[in-house]
């Protein structure tokens, strides 16, 4: 199969197959095809060449509930349940069962018993999903699709929310559904451990093609590594000439503003979102990029930065005291400011104009005897759009904008906050290539020139090396406190740091 976009290649004459009653296991750097292919097997994207044959026969798979219908069943990473919903209602959502009009309430709940006592979990269907452990929510997606049915099941990490025993659950209940349900299982998986532990079948995706398919025992891991990281990194290490994770550079072309500080320092830092012990510094004037694999815990640094999540242990010291947010507000009075990956979820509010958008974290700055001073308002906002030249009509809903100047509109919020510490995640996910210069102008700018501290997230190697002053690699949740000068550095030098711990 081949899949386009914009006549770039992501993938190019991919052939798989995955059997029922094994387990194969697929792995790649961030970018290599894998959730392309994955969105193609579960019938949201459609090949543009090539096709899709289950069981010998050519398949049409149009949308993901003719995929479903035909047996094929997707376990994103991130779960898709309803939490406020109850168990025995996630399990049958658009599929409930009646009888003369009348739901069959009984049937389904004891259904839905039988269910998850087949996979031994301790649950009350009759409780709402919300009340249970992300491990046990995990478990019950795949108790869910499998009780659709399925015959082949693809599973987008499905540990990255676990650890420890949870994992060793986890993968126990895959290895027993293609051993005893004769399940053909689809495995997207960054952690070799993992794949290792129960894949039957290793395929490697490097830039839409495939580079390694073969049986998972005749091939070592160092060839696996080698392949998707490249020959050039054979041998390397990140750590092979390493400072503090944000320390200024001093023999790099990139100069270090004179009055450089550390600004946040992060020690041994455990969170209940999956950081197991994070360390690193970021200075004044700087921009400190992270990269990691999907679930290494780059964004969770970020929400716990801003108080989304929750600190277990280790500390944080912002300007040179101990720092724990309570909530965003709080991050925000004390200088940092975050945007978001999420740029429709959790960013923009569609019917509001971008004006509003702008505006709507510094309202007070406006309020005066309850009122609001509408066109002081207006004129601060201008100010911040103009700035990122976001074009098209301000007075309309901000939906109406093309997704770069949607973008454009969520810097420019940030930027009207004032921050001194600026948390980047993803920054230009989703906009096209001169929407993503400007932006990395910016995002220097903003660094070298005004002297924020600023810290990008990226899944792009390419985009890390180029805004980035120094680069930190993020690897199952932990990093040393160790970086290095970000031109110093290669993509397959960082893809090689982000599958092999020092």
């Amino acid at each position: 199969m081949s899949k386009f976009f914009s006549n770039v290649p992501a993938l190019s004459d991919v052939s798989i197959v995955v059997r029922p009653g094994q387990i194969t296991g697929l792995v790649g750097h961030n970018g290599a095809g894998k959730s392309t292919l994955l969105k193609i097997l579960s019938g949201v994207y459609r090949p543009d060449r090539g096709s899709v044959r289950l069981n010998g026969e050519t398949a049409e798979l149009n949308t993901p509930s003719v995929a479903q219908a035909k047996g094929i069943s997707t376990v994103h990473q991130e779960l898709s349940l309803l939490p406020n919903l109850t168990v025995t209602q996630n399990v049958f959502l658009a599929r409930e069962r009646a009888r003369l009009g009348m739901l069959q309430r009984d049937v389904m709940r004891n259904e839905a018993q039988a269910m998850v006592e087949k996979f031994d979990l301790d649950v009350d269907v009759r409780r709402n999903l919300g009340d249970y452990s992300v491990a046990t929510r995990q478990l019950l997606e795949l108790a869910i699709a499998t009780h659709r049915k399925a015959q082949f099941l693809l599973l987008d990490e499905p540990t990255t929310s676990l650890e420890g025993a949870q994992i060793d659950k986890l993968l126990e209940t895959i290895r027993d559904l293609a051993d005893e349900q004769d399940v053909g299982i689809l495995l997207i998986d960054h952690k070799l451990d993992e794949i290792y532990a129960v894949a039957d079948t290793i395929v490697a995706l490097v830039d839409g093609r495939i580079q390694i398919n073969a049986p998972i025992k005749s091939i070592k891991r160092e060839e696996v590594i080698r392949a998707i990281t490249g020959d050039d990194a054979a041998g390397e290490t990140l750590s092979a000439t390493l400072a503090p994770a944000g320390s200024p550079a001093s023999e790099t072309g990139k100069q270090t503003p004179l009055d450089s500080q550390i600004t946040l320092k992060v020690t041994n830092l455990r969170t209940n979102s999956g950081l197991r012990d994070i360390s690193l510094t970021a200075y004044s004037g700087r921009v400190l990029g992270i990269y990691g694999l999907v679930g290494a815990g780059r964004s969770e640094l970020l929400r716990t930065l801003i108080g989304l999540d929750t600190i277990v242990s280790g500390q944080i010291e912002l300007f040179g005291r101990p720092y724990k947010p309570r909530n965003p507000a709080s991050a925000q009075r004390a200088g940092i400011v975050y945007l978001t990956e999420e740029r429709k979820q959790d960013g923009i509010i569609p019917p509001l104009d971008s004006r509003v958008n702008v505006s709507l974290p510094i309202l007070e700055q406006f309020r005066r005897w309850g009122l609001l001073n509408l066109g002081k308002m207006g004129d601060e906002a201008n100010k911040y759009l103009d700035t990122f030249k976001v074009y098209g009509d301000r007075s309309r809903p901000v939906v109406n904008l093309s997704g770069g100047n949607q973008q454009k509109v969520l810097f420019a919020r940030v930027l009207a906050q004032e921050p001194k510490v600026l948390l980047l995640d993803e920054p230009t996910k989703g906009v096209d290539i001169g929407v993503k210069v400007d932006i990395h102008r910016h995002v220097r700018k903003l660094a070298h020139e005004e002297g924020l501290t600023v810290i990008v997230v990226s899944s792009e190697e390419e985009e890390i090396l180029e805004v980035s002053d120094e680069v930190a690699v993020f690897v199952n949740g932990t990093c040393d406190g160790k970086s290095e000068p970000a031109e110093n550095l290669t993509a397959a030098q960082l893809r090689r740091a982000a599958w092999i711990p020092e």
